[in-house]
């Protein structure tokens, strides 16, 4: 095959052309950077406080009755009912009934060591409770009810003469006389709270006797709750319970984040450690707060995420969400506010360390150069 010489003479010129460098692009409005990855624990927590406040009783759904090493509870509730439509002087018996949920032991670890326990009952009209000094009212007498299983119904028939032909209104209290058991009933916010039956006996069609009963739900129920003095170490820890609206407030030293110019950075993932003792906390394994749920809020912005520890390992625990705007705003502090997520449905509690060099915030992020 024969080839013209001025087309080789081309062809020659071409091949040493493309050995030589590309002439570069010049562009002083692009500058060129790869995300780069940092990850940052922050040990630098400057405040933790607690906050402690009781649960509003009246309308909740649980009621709490029974005293720990930690705790002390009772509670009262009232019925209101017409004489007009009931014949007291007829009743052959009043019945109390409790719908009771689960009892809880002394220490989380441990496990009922009865299948029942006593109760003290109450005639609680007009008279004045003191949890702590075991003043409870009039006594009406003990009852021993089963806490073996955790759904159980329990009764109490009222003594004659509690209430008499007239009375539209009676108010009853059932109080701890044992110790080492913390029992739970549904209470006010719940539609099986308290119920009295007045229990009537007749014939019926055949002649046969047979009982009929008139129930009256609670129309108000309240709690009274106290903690065991000296039962938490106050010295040392912050407690975040689930019998109380307790709260714990890290405040967290943002500067660390040193993000300067046209800097980007966007939070990967994001993990708060709160500096949690096991030997000092209480998780019991009943009612699934083996997991003790927290929920952590962000004040400022408004934001929360929910934190799930187990005992010496979390569940789940991520807050980028909170972090993030923090970050974007160039704030120097943080505040991150953690509580129980389903406070006074278990008894459990756990305690964080006041040592502000254990606490810490994980943090990865990436970082980029804005174009």
């Amino acid at each position: 095959m024969k080839i013209r010489i001025p087309f080789a003479i081309a062809s020659i010129a071409l091949f040493f052309w493309s050995c030589d460098e590309p002439t570069p692009y010049e562009n002083n409005s692009f500058i060129y950077n790869p995300f780069s990855i940092v990850e940052d624990t922050l040990h630098n927590v400057t405040a933790i406080e607690s906050g402690e406040s009781d649960i509003e009783w009246n309308s909740h759904f649980r009621a709490w009755v029974g005293e720990t090493q930690y705790y002390k509870s009772g509670f009262t509730f009232e019925f209101v009912f017409s004489d007009t439509s009931l014949d007291i002087a007829g009743v052959d018996s009043i019945q109390l009934n409790l719908n009771h949920v689960i009892t809880y032991p002394e220490a989380g670890e441990d496990t009922l060591g009865s299948s029942t326990s006593s109760f003290g009952f109450y005639e609680t009209m007009d008279q004045s409770i003191d949890i702590v000094n075991s003043a409870y009212g009039i006594f009406l007498g003990n009852d021993s009810m089963s806490i073996s299983n955790g759904s159980e119904n329990w009764t109490y028939t009222l003594p004659v003469g509690v209430i008499a032909e007239g009375d539209t209104i009676v108010s009853l209290g059932i109080f701890p006389t044992e110790t080492n058991y913390l029992s739970s009933v549904y209470g006010g916010g719940s539609v099986s709270r308290p119920t009295l039956k007045f229990f009537y006996h007749e014939q019926d069609t055949a002649g046969l006797d047979s009982a009929t009963n008139i129930p009256f739900q609670a129309d108000t129920l309240f709690m009274y709750f106290a903690e065991k003095p000296s039962a938490f170490d106050r010295g040392q820890f912050n407690y975040i319970s689930q019998l109380k609206r307790d709260s714990v407030i890290l405040t967290l030293n943002l500067n660390d984040f040193d993000v300067a110019g046209d800097t980007l950075q966007h939070i990967i993932s994001s993990k708060i450690f709160p500096a949690i003792d096991d030997f000092a906390s209480a998780l019991y394994k009943p009612d699934s707060v083996y997991r003790f749920s927290m929920i952590v809020e962000e004040p400022v912005s408004g934001l929360s995420a929910t934190i799930e520890y187990a005992g010496g390992a979390y569940n789940s625990n991520q807050v980028n969400g909170l972090i993030q705007p923090a970050i974007d705003e160039h704030r120097d502090e943080l505040n991150l506010i953690l509580k129980a997520t389903n406070a006074g449905y278990n008894p459990g509690f756990i305690a964080i360390s006041k040592d502000l060099t254990e606490s810490s915030l994980y943090v990865k992020s990436s970082l980029a150069v804005r174009p």
